[in-house]
């Protein structure tokens, strides 16, 4: 911390910004990775946001690429609480530092160390700390890390894990971690379902595991990168019990809120209608009144992994 006040030393005075420095560090080999101090790079720069983008440079990769290739003890050192909230239309410090994700969907800084909360001086309450400390630590067990995307079409960090964590669901491989990426009021919506809110779309996810003794995706493709991502998805099912087989082409559209990174909305569209009758009935019975009522949600992350879910 002591550095990163020197740092913040070099940044120039300003009636309408704070002096801060920030430290890109590995903890694990004891040395600095980056260092950023307000206003060092061009526009309204904050520290935290030059140490990040002299470490992309550094690398040949774009800021929101860096999560992947940061040691695995990355952390961050700031003088002062990140922002939560920019009025020059920058990304906050905050969202910048959870955007950050390893390959795998982890945190790729496993802490912030903060020299002092900020004061009210140009913002009325800064919840920076309080937003970084509800993250806390991630290890999301996404196990489709192997996107598909169609030509032109990019996706940041934060995207493929969102498109990772959908893929999983699909599969009938939800967990606890992967839905704690949905906001609270989220809704999921196909042809026959529309569940709103955390205590209905979440039996859903885990009622595909229920009635299903097989999904198999066949394909799967990224066709756009905005909000909402796009999504061209076929999968096979197959029901229990009566082993009745099932593809179904759809089009998946996933909505995301930019300033929290969390799902708002997942819309699963079909190709055409269920041809048979017996498997319409089948997902007619996964609705948001009736799956809530027969599919019990794990309560913690060991009740999930008993259930082989990760």
């Amino acid at each position: 911390m002591r550095c990163a006040l020197s740092i913040a030393e070099k940044s120039p005075p300003q009636p309408t910004n704070f002096r801060v420095g920030a430290l890109l560090v590995d903890e694990g080999a004891n040395q600095i990775l980056s260092t950023g101090f307000t206003l060092e790079l061009p526009g309204n720069t904050h520290a935290e946001q030059c140490a990040f983008k002299k470490y992309a440079t550094l690398h040949a990769v774009s800021e929101g690429d860096i999560g992947p290739i940061l040691p695995s003890n990355a952390v961050l050192y700031t003088t002062m609480e990140p922002c939560h909230k920019r009025s020059t239309g920058n990304i906050p410090c905050v969202e910048r530092i959870l955007n950050l994700l390893q390959s795998g969907g982890a945190q790729a800084i496993k802490t912030v160390y903060i020299g002092v909360k900020e004061p009210t001086t140009f913002v009325a309450a800064n919840a920076g700390q309080s937003k970084l400390e509800q993250a806390g630590p991630s290890d999301l067990g996404i196990e489709n890390t192997n996107i598909k995307i169609a030509q032109g079409v990019n996706l940041d960090e934060r995207q493929r894990t969102l498109v990772g964590s959908v893929l999983d669901l699909f599969a009938g491989r939800p967990s606890l971690k992967k839905l704690s990426l949905w906001a609270d009021d989220g809704v999921f919506e196909d042809p026959i379902t529309k569940a709103e809110g955390r205590k209905q779309y979440e039996p859903q996810w885990y009622g595909l595991q229920a009635v299903f003794s097989e999904i198999e995706r066949l394909h799967h493709e990224v066709t756009s990168g905005g909000n909402p991502i796009g999504v061209d998805l076929k999968t096979r099912y197959v029901v229990k019990a009566v082993g009745k087989e099932q593809i179904i082409s759809s089009k998946v559209n996933i909505f995301y809120d930019k300033d929290t990174g969390k799902i708002t909305k997942v819309e699963d569209k079909w190709d055409g209608q269920l041809p048979d009758s017996s498997f319409r009935n089948v997902f007619r019975n996964l609705n948001s009144v009736t799956v809530p009522k027969m599919v019990s949600v794990p309560k913690n992350d060991e009740e999930d992994a008993k259930r082989g879910n990760q």
